[in-house]
């Protein structure tokens, strides 16, 4: 096996058309994924075709990150709102191979650091590889096959919401590309934020890209709930194939004793089940997602470091990055 770089011979058309029947693609691995990241990050992308025996037998894209004199490949990188990406690779083509292979090009094209995610990743096999292999949890929904049958797997209180709010009739959801839904998701976030004496993790024009880049795709789901005509809560989501991943929820905080997040959240599961979607990614391991059906999914990082210190000095970084956080949270009082 090997992999080669043909990043300059790949068009829009021709790369979406290549990955479609990849089982581990997703919609991060799309080509209109792949420009988001890279204008909202401004890095350059890379594509790396797998082959064995004479034969393409899957892809691998990414970004080069440079940090002073260190060269790091993300697919995808911890800040780039990208949960997965990582290797395509044929159904007849083991996973081991493919990480063998992966630390000689990682060697080979002078990389100091790299990561790669995705999901249903062997982590023992990358272990055996001697590859650092880290958890990350997720909430996952597997669908009910009917409208009933998902409001059931509700947590009480929030079944008991969202029945009273779809008797009464109080609050609207709807699916919208209105250029208003921006302005309306962006400010519910910073006010979400302001509560910690934060700023939201992501900008506005951020969003402002991804609606720009995805919306022509028709994966990306735009819904809004209406109390009286005004938006007090809003929903981004990604469908593809038969997933479904949460990218932001956002709400009005004067509006939170109406329960509209349940509600939102019921509306979009629906019309995901008519699109033909399994499974609903929500995103984090906030177990407050549990509420909606969803239980704790382990998925794996894969990391390569040409030396051990980077990767201990990254998981120190991202520590004092935290204790700092906290310090000052505490320091105003709250």
């Amino acid at each position: 096996m090997k992999l080669n770089d043909v990043t300059d011979t790949m068009t829009k058309d021709k790369w979406n058309s290549l990955i479609q029947n990849y089982k581990l693609k997703t919609v991060y691995h799309m080509w209109e994924w792949l420009e988001f990241i890279q204008e909202s990050q401004n890095l350059k992308k890379y594509i790396y075709e797998i082959i064995l025996d004479s034969e393409v037998v899957g892809y691998l894209p990414g970004f080069l990150i440079k940090k002073g004199p260190l060269r790091i490949f993300g697919s995808p990188f911890p800040g780039w709102t990208t949960p997965y990406m990582g290797p395509l690779l044929d159904d007849n083509v083991s996973q081991a191979s493919f990480y063998k292979e992966f630390k000689k090009l990682m060697k080979q094209e002078k990389y100091h650091y790299a990561e790669i995610t995705n999901i249903n990743l062997d982590g023992d096999a990358a272990k055996k590889e001697g590859l650092v292999v880290t958890e990350r949890i997720t909430y996952l929904a597997e669908l009910a096959p009917t409208s009933e049958e998902i409001l059931a797997r509700f947590r009480k209180s929030t079944k008991f919401a969202v029945r009273k709010i779809l008797k009464e009739k109080t609050i609207n959801v709807e699916i919208t590309d209105d250029a208003s839904f921006l302005d309306y998701y962006y400010s519910q976030m910073e006010h979400i934020f302001a509560k910690s004496n934060k700023n939201p993790t992501y900008s506005k024009e951020r969003i402002r890209l991804l609606i720009e880049k995805m919306a022509p795709t028709g994966k990306l789901l735009l819904t809004w709930a209406k109390y009286e005509d005004k938006p007090i809560a809003c929903m981004i989501d990604l469908i593809d194939g038969q997933w479904m991943f949460s990218f932001g929820a956002s709400s009005d905080k004067d509006y939170l004793n109406l329960r509209p997040n349940g509600v939102i959240r019921f509306f979009v599961m629906n019309h995901a089940l008519e699109q033909g979607v399994r499974y609903y990614d929500f995103m984090g391991a906030d177990e407050y997602k549990s509420q909606f059906g969803s239980e704790q999914f382990t998925t794996y990082r894969i990391i390569y470091s040409r030396w051990e210190g980077l990767f201990k000095l990254r998981n120190f970084a991202r520590k004092i990055l935290n204790y700092k956080n906290i310090i000052s949270y505490r320091l105003k009082g709250k």
